[in-house]
């Protein structure tokens, strides 16, 4: 037999016995995240004098967080998950399991997690004795039969080149696996009608924070009775001294004052009892072009997605995140990019998968609640509820859809509140180095 006839091919493995470990001597290449250019080291926002102590401190929390969301292990393919938020969800299919050599060529068949369509090593990839070695080339959206041909005399440099190779999806999504022999993968498209059938004030509720802009958030009501009569608005209110909303279908909710944006934001989206809800801020207006019909059928059509953004005055204000989850001792690594986005959604080209979207967003009730908006970030914060919701909430943007802004009063009274001061903003950072497990982040 020549070394060429003798070539292993992956998808003519045996059958093949399940390890929950690595074996003795297996390479796995080391997982410590990078901190890019500019970002800014969480470690600093720290106090010195208590640095120490709260790096124990989290590690401990991390490791009981862990604990307590350990998967079960069962057989199951390679699967890739982003995960990063305090409230991660973990599945059975993050499990590490590898396939011992029954074939010269050892690897791990679950558990493998990858960064969508970011290069990663494929841990744990080693061969029993030296000889030509024949790779097929998987693609997540078509299968391809290109050859990677290993060739060398020696074990030790084989497995030094096997330890280099790097798996990269090429389909942005956060619930699925990839199998080895990978069918073509599409989002199903079903139901892309149904609500045009459906009043549209069943399966929507506007939803609002205000704080001392009355005058405004009569102008964003009477702007949405001009287009959807019977809407259901919730505004949760936390103005020191409210003034009472009494209009039809609104429903004013007076929270103490000065809780804060993010207080506000759960509290009205925890009233909802639609399928889903439409967020706005107090001072939009509705148009002829807030088709709010337009952004559930996008919804509906594509159920993998929980969060789908439009455009405000024509601008989207979308971004990407890129997360490295590291060694899980020191921390991860973030980074956030404006107007970076993935793939268009399927059957809809004037929308595309992100990570965050702008203030004018259509979601899925049930998958907001779970992420839930930290109520610790009281004056700025929105990029901070995507970061929470990574790896959980699969976000879109849509340009076909798009809402008014008014024009920009800030009365005095007002802009005392209006931006957060420097200790907040310190506290922000500690929130990312505690909350978040983050070593560093960079918003650019």
């Amino acid at each position: 037999m020549t070394t060429r006839e003798q070539a292993f091919q992956v998808d003519n493995l045996p059958n093949l016995t399940l390890s929950r470990s690595p074996p003795t001597g297996l390479f796995i290449p080391p997982s410590t995240c990078f901190c890019i250019n500019d970002s800014y080291i969480l470690d600093n926002s720290i106090p010195s004098d208590q640095l120490a102590e709260i790096l124990e401190r989290r590690g401990k929390e991390y490791k009981k967080h862990q604990a307590r969301y350990a998967p079960s292990i069962v057989p199951g393919t390679i699967f890739w998950h982003t995960l990063m938020s305090s409230s991660k969800s973990f599945s059975i299919l993050n499990a590490l399991l590898f396939a011992p050599s029954n074939s010269p060529l050892q690897y791990p068949i679950q558990g493998f997690t990858v960064r969508p369509m970011v290069p990663t090593l494929i841990p744990g990839t080693i061969l029993q004795c030296a000889l030509v070695v024949q790779l097929r080339r998987a693609n997540t959206a078509l299968y391809r039969k290109n050859l990677i041909i290993l060739e060398t005399d020696s074990l030790a440099e084989m497995n030094k080149l096997l330890a280099k190779v790097t798996y990269t999806s090429t389909v942005y999504h956060i619930h699925t696996g990839d199998l080895g022999s990978l069918n073509p993968f599409q989002l199903i498209s079903t139901g892309k009608h149904l609500m045009r059938y459906m009043a549209i004030s069943d399966q929507v509720t506007v939803t609002t924070k205000t704080f001392m802009r009355y005058k405004e958030l009569k102008l964003l009501i009477r702007s949405l009775r001009q287009h959807y009569k019977d809407m259901t608005l919730i505004v949760a209110d936390d103005t020191h001294e409210p003034e009472k909303i009494i209009e039809e279908n609104v429903l004013h909710y007076i929270m103490p004052g000065g809780q804060g944006w993010f207080a506000g934001r759960t509290l009205a989206v925890s009233q909802v009892t639609t399928k889903y809800f439409l967020w706005v801020d107090d001072d939009f207006l509705f148009t002829e072009k807030t088709k709010i019909e337009d952004l559930v059928e996008v919804m509906e059509a594509t159920p993998v997605l929980d969060v789908v953004g439009g455009s405000v005055d024509g601008n989207q204000f979308y971004f990407s995140i890129n997360y490295d989850e590291g060694d899980g001792v020191t921390g991860g690594c973030l980074e956030k990019k404006s107007n970076r986005r993935f793939h268009s959604v399927p059957n809809f080209p004037q929308c595309h998968l992100v990570s965050g979207v702008v203030n004018f967003f259509l979601a899925r009730t049930d998958a907001v609640n779970r992420v839930r908006f930290d109520p610790k970030l009281k004056r700025v914060g929105h990029p901070e509820f995507f970061m929470d919701g990574l790896g959980q909430l699969m976000v879109a943007t849509c340009s076909h859809v798009s809402i008014s802004h008014q024009p920009r009063m800030m009365k005095p009274e007002y802009k005392i509140f209006r931006h957060p001061t420097s200790e907040e903003q310190d506290s922000k950072k500690r929130l990312y180095h505690y909350k978040n497990y983050l070593k560093c982040i960079r918003f650019g």
